[in-house]
């Protein structure tokens, strides 16, 4: 029975995929659709392939190149894709890639002069961006499937799930996962995505040879299709599949062809874009045939592949991710400071440092050093065992850092007592600025040179897309913003805090600052995940942060109530002023505003003159605690507590005659106030009374206009 449930699965995950579907086109039309100025890139690239146009046939015969690979296998149960597999993978590309194949005899005489080699080769990477030695495959455990969106973006991040890309300038990454929507895989072109989006994901069961891979998609050709996206070719019969034989590929030596073909075509086969032999070119890499008909590149698409690789992707040829590290018996370095790191609300911090055995031996002691600014080297003798590629979290003397931007440098020198034998690898460095908290007013409207501007911070924890100045401010040349059109992914956050604020001797600090937003879906739809604008506070420097009331989204967010589906920028009208109340948090502590941005992917949100308020405490209110005022008074007054009473259950006022005008128990508050409106109360005599938990007190005040 368990044999017979296994085949019956094995018999529908193949069934699943018994036509080819690739997500590149789909994920590359609704990617200009969301953002139209990449039609302008588009077309720039487009001209910068076609620009030296040559004769039919008159190709270059090119240096062989060598790519660094990162395979990212991102699964439930991530060994179920082999390392054997994987090399069975790398294996195809090269036969493919260098036009080896066996399989390339069975092109058809016709064409078999068109045949083209791009003499690309590809390794699986030896060294990690930071230097270490790598097998060039990394295993993620992960329960998600990824869907195409942004050519799978969630697989690429390890905060959605994925697993975050190596430097794409120096590797090609290839995220190995379960596709959605019976996808095969999706790729990225030159410079229409972000750095950490580019590379190819592949569905695992159309991945290499054997383990997972499933028939007829497992002969690697899936990935050899990716990657011609990958090196800007379209697929045969263009972008999209609209059968009319206006969209072409284009590259002069493939015939023109209206849609897609399928499954293991033989024969001469034509269509009503080219209704005469030879036909169309169905053993293309670029077509949707099964693994086993696809047999091979043009000499027209070689030449815009490589065209692509050396004017896109040219820092692949120049990667060092191929060559092997060299070890050494005994070698140390600090490869990371964990604290204290950037923005820092008090002097006094204890370094922590991470050690790392990069030597083959075994490290047992080592001198950890460093620096802070232009000062003397502090030093610790650190023991211990660890074994080789081995690390350890290591604290250093406590240290007190002045006011000012500088940086912190940690090191080591003689690992196992002996001379560091790589002591280019030692040292690692953070920048710190200290700053005394700033008093009142504060007021940031972004027009400096920096951004973010002195004592202001960014928290990006997914390392995508943040708050960055902007050129559209609000009466001004600057703003900040956050290009939320571009962030295809759901709530994501991403933080502005502002610098260590003091509130001594005030009685009401307030937060004012201008808002300009849209979004791309109309206001009234129903389900939607909304950008969202929140505003905290920290006491502790960010490392928690307590919510002040201030949250908008959808309806309530926006300027522009229109929905856009072309990126927003403000026009002068666009624009709102907000106020926060802080009074009642702060009470005198020193703290940092927190600009909070969950990203939904609708559209951009901007901020502009931030300012930070405050007056001096009422010699009344100072002494008594508690100030009603003015009085008199001619439309509303306001009932202000030094410290708001936890207390204090309602506020009812009386006239003289002893009848309520005016009674609230829910008692809404702006800070430490409320807020009474008699606007329609003749003048005279009023009596306020508060009650407490235990008391009642009554205060008299006047109205007359």
């Amino acid at each position: 029975m368990r044999i017979f449930l296994l085949t019956a699965l094995l018999a529908l995950s193949a069934a699943a995929f018994a036509q080819r579907k690739c997500g590149t086109d789909i994920a590359l039309q609704s990617k200009l659709r969301l953002q139209p100025h990449l039609q302008d890139k588009l077309r720039a690239l487009e001209q910068s392939l076609v620009r030296k146009k040559r004769e039919p046939g008159q190709f270059r015969a090119f240096n062989r190149v060598t790519i660094p690979v990162v395979v990212h296998i991102v699964l439930p149960d991530p060994s179920v894709v082999t390392d054997e597999q994987v090399l069975g993978q790398l294996a195809t590309l090269n036969l493919d890639f260098l036009a080896q194949n066996a399989d390339l005899s069975q092109v058809p005489q016709v064409w078999q002069n068109l045949s083209g080699n791009p003499e690309i080769q590809f390794c699986l990477a030896a060294r990690t961006p930071d230097g270490e030695p790598t097998n060039g495959i990394t295993r993620t455990v992960s329960d998600r499937t990824f869907p195409i969106t942004r050519a799978g973006f969630e697989v690429k991040f390890a905060t959605s799930g994925g697993a975050n890309a190596w430097d794409s300038d120096k590797y090609l990454n290839i995220w190995v996962c379960e596709l959605r929507d019976n996808y095969l895989g999706v790729a990225t072109f030159p410079q229409l995505y972000e750095p950490e989006e580019q590379g190819v994901v592949v569905h695992y069961r159309a991945f290499g040879n054997s383990g997972s891979a499933r028939p007829p998609f497992n002969q690697g050709r899936t990935l050899t299709h990716e990657l011609g996206h990958f090196f800007y070719l379209y697929h045969i019969w263009g972008n999209t599949d609209n059968n009319t034989c206006t969209d072409d590929d284009n590259v002069e030596d493939t015939p023109l062809q209206g849609t897609q073909n399928y499954d293991c075509p033989s024969g001469v086969l034509t269509d009503n874009c080219t209704p005469a032999a030879p036909g169309i070119m169905y053993m293309n890499y670029m077509d949707y045939v099964n693994d086993g008909c696809m047999h091979f590149f043009t000499a027209g698409q070689t030449e815009r592949m490589r065209t692509a690789l050396e004017t896109q992707r040219g820092s692949l040829m120049q990667s060092d991710g191929c060559q092997p590290v060299q070890l050494f018996d005994n070698d140390a370095s600090v490869t990371a400071v964990l604290r204290p790191v950037g923005y820092l609300c008090t002097p006094a911090h204890t370094p922590q440092v991470v050690l790392k055995n990069r030597g083959i031996l075994p490290l047992t002691s080592a001198v950890i050093r460093y620096t802070l600014g232009n000062a003397a080297p502090v030093s610790i003798n650190w023991t211990g065992n660890l074994a080789s590629m081995a690390q350890t979290t290591v604290e250093l003397p406590p240290v007190n850092v002045p006011v000012g931007d500088m940086t912190l440098k940690a090191y080591t020198d003689l690992p196992n007592g002996v001379a560091d034998q790589q002591p280019g690898n030692d040292t690692a460095a953070v920048g710190l600025t200290y700053a005394d908290p700033l008093g009142y007013p504060l007021a940031e409207g972004f027009e400096g040179d920096v951004f973010p501007p002195g004592g202001f911070t960014i928290a990006n924890p997914d390392r995508g897309v943040t708050w960055i100045k902007s050129n559209y401010g609000n009466g001004s040349a600057h703003a900040a913003v956050i290009r939320n059109f571009f962030y295809g992914t759901n709530h994501a956050t991403d933080d502005l805090l502002g610098p260590e604020m003091t509130a001594p001797g005030s009685d009401s600090v307030r937060l004012v600052f201008d808002l300009a937003a849209a979004t791309t879906t109309a206001i009234g739809a129903a389900g939607n995940y909304w950008d969202t604008l929140e505003v905290f506070v920290t006491f502790d420097c960010g490392q928690t942060i307590v919510p002040t009331g201030y949250k908008k989204w959808g309806e309530t967010l926006v300027t522009r109530r229109i929905p856009t589906t072309v990126e927003f920028y403000p026009a002068a009208g666009e624009w709102r002023r907000d106020t926060v109340e802080l009074t009642h948090l702060v009470k005198g502590r020193t703290f940092r505003v927190v600009f909070r941005n969950v990203s939904n992917w609708e559209n951009n949100v901007y901020l502009d003159n931030i300012r930070l308020e405050t007056r001096p405490v009422h010699p009344d209110l100072a002494g008594k605690g508690m100030l009603i005022w003015p009085n008199a008074f001619r439309d509303r007054f306001f009932v202000e507590f030094l410290q708001w009473p936890e207390d204090l259950k309602g506020i009812s006022v009386y006239d003289a005659a002893g009848r309520e005008v005016y009674r609230r128990e829910a008692l809404r508050r702006s800070g430490n106030r409320v807020t009474i409106d008699l606007v329609n109360a003749p003048n005279g005599v009023y009596f306020v009374k508060l009650f407490y938990s235990r008391q009642v007190r009554t205060y008299k005040i006047v109205k007359a206009k």
